[in-house]
Order: structure tokens, then sequence, then C-alpha cells
């Protein structure tokens, strides 16, 4: 995968229907563990509320894993339709706890799936959903009569410089997408026999 949508950071929505209130918060994760701390996280602030329903998809060795719970909801009609919602906005690394606070009237099913769904709707609505792409690290070696050179070519391409290092060469830090890097590769072997590239570490972020 070379991409993914996430969220930026956690936020928190909160829904009435008859009564009942409903409060959805979703965070981005990065591995399952993350999501349990999250999970046990909101179960502390809202140990009042009546249910505390969840549903998270974190991305697993090229593939997604998924988990809800109804916790004592009629099942299918709470964490189920919140993976839904999270699914149908095609994002992952992502959890979202809704607490609800019963109001006395009972929702039935389909009225628990709509508020749920809403709830949770309503939650990312208000997040920032930004785009993760498969990124590498390079350090690049060059001398000073190619810097600005590389700077130019940097401009127009899908990396940057991180950090620069001026000493007896220049020493630069870079990030890029990983579909750019073999055009990095060829950039850098026009610029100068001297100039030397190293690639680093693969991971997911964002430019």
């Amino acid at each position: 995968m070379q991409s993914y949508k996430s969220l930026k950071g956690q936020t928190s929505c909160e829904i009435k229907m008859k009564n009942s209130r409903f409060i959805a918060t979703v965070a981005p994760l990065t591995i399952e563990e993350c999501a349990h701390e999250f999970l046990s996280k909101m179960r502390h602030i809202y140990s009042d509320a009546s249910h505390n329903v969840f549903a998270f998809r974190v991305l697993l060795e090229g593939s997604v894993l998924e988990r809800q719970s109804d916790d004592g909801e009629p099942s299918g009609s709470a964490g189920k339709p919140a993976l839904d919602i999270l699914v149908g906005a095609g994002v992952v690394n992502v959890c979202v706890n809704i607490a609800r606070y019963f109001g006395g009237t009972l929702l039935g099913t389909g009225g628990l799936v709509r508020a749920y769904q809403a709830a949770v709707r309503e939650a990312l609505a208000s997040a920032q959903i930004v785009e993760f792409h498969r990124l590498i690290t390079a350090r690049l070696v060059v001398p000073y009569h190619c810097y600005d050179k590389f700077l130019h070519i940097a401009r127009n391409n899908e990396y940057y410089i991180a950090a620069s290092t001026f000493a007896e060469d220049v020493k630069l830090d870079i990030i890029c997408r990983e579909s750019a890097a073999e055009h990095l590769q060829g950039s850098v072997a026009a610029l100068d026999r001297s100039a030397d590239l190293s690639l680093g570490e693969i991971y997911y972020g964002t430019l």
C-alpha cells in the first residue's frame, strides 16, 4: 500500500437522540496495542456511561485488521455500524470509542444504528483527515558547486531536505516518497560523479 488516509489528531463529538447522549472520540494510531491503550483510557474517562462501543482499523502486514464491539448493546446495532462508517470514509490506523449515556427511552435496533453512525460521522467530520505515503530517508553528500543545482531539483519533485550540514562537503538529509526514490537516484547521478547518495529506512508519513 503506497498510501492511506488517517487522522492527524484526536477529536470528539456529541449528539443526542431521544435524551440519550452519544459521545464519539476518534484517534489515530499505528499498531493494535495503541488501540487497546486508547480504549482503556476511554473506558476510564467514561466509566459512568451505559455503554462504551468501539471500532478500529489498523494496517497489519499489508492487510487491514478490523475489530468492533457492541459492549452490551443489541448484537449488530453499535460496533459494526460504527466500523462501517470508518470503512466508508476510507480511513485506517484509526480507532473510535462511542460512550452512550442512556436517556430513558429505548431506541430500538434501527435507532441505535442511526445514532452510533451519526456520532462517528460527526466526529470524523470534525477531524483533520490526512494522507500518509510510503516515504524513504536518504543521506546525500555533494560538493558545494552542486548544492544549488540539487535545491532546484528538489523544489520540483516529491522529496525535500529535512536537514543540512555544511562542512568540507554539503550533507543533506532527504525525505522522499518511495515512488520517487528511483528519480532521486537518477538526479543525483546526473549532478556530479562525487555526489554520494545512500538510502535509509522506509516508513509511512506525510510530506
